[in-house]
């Protein structure tokens, strides 16, 4: 089971946060569950779980800021976004190249849905250093349409394990199923 923790970056490039996070294939296809303390929106934790079927489409997603929580089974198709790179790493994992797609994201904190559109591109393999390593990762560019707020972000297995100018993996195990670094 992979574990580790990321540093959350804010829009000045500070840190802002950390997400610890575990994941693991289950019965059903993977699940991830993290741990998330932040100063966004006032200091707060929060409880990210989200579990895939083997197409690794989202059958649940709960997210729990202490104030509120949200539980969500989304429709069949549809994609779902939340401040967190496991939702980036799944919607990378269902798409086959670069493509514009529509996306319910929940807002941050506030927990409310709203329809945005965003583009994911597909680069190719290749490697990537971290803070933990270097790593054989696919690398996307993340678009999103609305605002126009873009990145690159990079995919070992089942591990974001490179996010620019939001996440940063800090501290990594690979567990028996997660990538290793080179």
């Amino acid at each position: 089971m992979p574990t580790g923790r990321y540093t959350i970056i804010g829009d000045d490039g500070e840190r802002v946060g950390t997400e610890d996070f575990r994941c693991a294939p289950g019965p059903m296809g993977w699940r991830y569950v993290s741990e998330i303390e932040t100063t966004e929106h006032g200091p707060h934790r929060e409880t990210v779980d989200i579990v895939v079927d083997a197409d690794w489409q989202i059958v649940r997603i709960r997210i729990d800021v202490g104030e509120r929580m949200l539980v969500r089974e989304p429709e069949p198709g549809e994609h779902v976004d939340y401040l967190t790179p496991a939702t980036n790493l799944i919607t990378t994992r269902r798409l086959t190249g670069t493509t514009e797609i529509d996306v319910v994201f929940i807002q941050p904190f506030t927990l409310e849905p709203i329809r945005v559109r965003q583009r994911y591109e597909l680069h190719r393999t290749e490697e990537v250093e971290t803070p933990v390593g270097r790593f054989a990762a696919t690398r996307w560019t993340y678009t999103s349409l609305d605002d126009g707020w873009t990145s690159d972000l990079w995919v070992a297995g089942d591990v974001v394990v490179r996010y620019d100018r939001l996440f940063e993996l800090q501290v990594y195990e690979p567990g028996a199923s997660g990538p290793r670094t080179l």
